[in-house]
């Protein structure tokens, strides 16, 4: 069998993109997947992916796992490495010279989303992110193919490596069939709204908070989860809703990836008010939209490129203008006609199980890593 080898030390050991779809995919199809990434539970799982696990670090010091990465993949022996952060593109040098294939993975827009970092300071930011835009061709170069979650993601590559595939962030719909709703969630009469992920400003956090303080009590009820991108944007989030909103935002904390349909599954429309910011700009879908659509949601979000024209030519969801105002007259449209907002959410539903589900673009992958691996020797 092919060994490969997928590596973080970012994301979780549970990352949806990384181990429910590209993992799983290739373990089904045939390949000896192994996830090398910090806190995992070592051993193989039900669909054949082996997990190994890294130290977990701040990311300070996350450049000290070197070692155990060099380390463990010696240990296994890969034939093909793919990488999901930018910043482990720096080991490509080393890698080359011993594992025979080696894949960059991009998730996000690299330097725009440098330029968003609110942990770096704003002056450094412009720098950094230039800086990253010519390391990330340069190194990305050393490998043998590349994967992308939007198609623009791979231009900044320019024109190695040749061989590239575009992964989308489309839900795995069969972990979202049968959900079944959180009872006491979805028992409130009030128009359910729900965002479960990254709490930010440039996400919309305080832009939520604000458009829900506008609405009156007894129209909308916000199911609101995730890890905060500072202590005082929590802080303050915290503070406003102990001040008389605890009653209209349910704030539930990080949510696992299992629990997540069961959330989802007990809202009306899921939430998606993204600021404008060079991060944004580019034409993109959130994941997180579909996965709403994946349990019958309505979306809310803001019309920035490629969302509006994707809801419209769905017919799933409305697209406002990303201020407080545009989306308080959002909300209020969605009350105003219920029934369109569940005829939206059915709409949505179709589409995801017809056009946008992981089940629909995995052999995508599949077919990469069949080149990708052309001529390779098993063992």
């Amino acid at each position: 069998m092919i060994r490969v080898v997928h590596l973080s030390v970012v994301h979780p050991a549970n990352e949806p993109r990384i181990y429910e779809r590209e993992c799983r995919t290739l373990a089904e199809g045939g390949y000896d997947v192994t996830y090398l990434v910090p806190g995992a539970v070592p051993g193989r799982d039900e669909h054949g992916v082996r997990l190994m696990p890294l130290p977990r670090r701040p990311r300070s010091r996350r450049w000290l796992s070197v070692r155990e990465i060099v380390s463990a993949l010696r240990d296994v022996r890969p034939h093909v490495v793919h990488i999901h952060d930018p910043e482990l593109l720096t080991l490509f040098p080393i890698l080359r010279a011993w594992v025979p294939r080696l894949v960059y993975d991009m998730h996000d827009y690299v330097p725009e989303q440098v330029l968003a970092k609110d942990y770096i300071p704003s002056q450094a930011r412009p720098f950094i992110a230039q800086t990253s835009r010519v390391a990330q061709r340069a190194l990305a170069a050393l490998g043998q193919g590349a994967v992308g979650a939007f198609p623009d993601m791979l231009t900044a590559l320019g024109a190695r490596p040749r061989l590239r595939v575009t992964a989308p962030n489309y839900p795995r719909v069969s972990r979202f069939e049968a959900a079944e709703p959180v009872a006491e969630l979805a028992a409130d009469p009030r128009l359910r709204l729900v965002y479960i992920g990254s709490l930010s400003t440039t996400r919309g956090c305080t832009l939520m908070i604000d458009v829900m303080a506008r609405l009156g009590r007894d129209d909308a009820v916000l199911i609101l989860g995730g890890s905060f991108a500072s202590p005082e944007l929590e802080a303050d989030v915290r503070a406003r809703l102990s001040s008389g909103l605890d009653d209209r935002v349910h704030l539930l904390g990080r949510v696992p990836p299992p629990e997540l349909p069961r959330y989802l599954a007990a809202a009306e429309v899921v939430w998606m008010p993204s600021l404008p910011s060079v991060q944004y700009s580019r034409p993109n879908v959130e994941t997180k939209i579909y996965e709403g659509m994946a349990v019958g949601l309505a979306t809310l979000a803001s019309d920035l490129a490629g969302r509006e024209e994707f809801l419209q030519r769905e017919a799933c969801g409305i697209a406002v203008p990303p201020t407080v105002d545009g989306h308080v007259a959002g909300v209020q449209r969605l009350l105003a006609d219920r029934a369109e907002v569940a005829r939206m959410g059915a709409r949505g539903f179709e589409a995801v199980r017809k056009r946008y589900s992981w089940e629909s673009a995995e052999g995508r992958l599949l077919g990469f890593y069949e080149e990708l691996c052309r001529g390779l020797p098993a063992g």
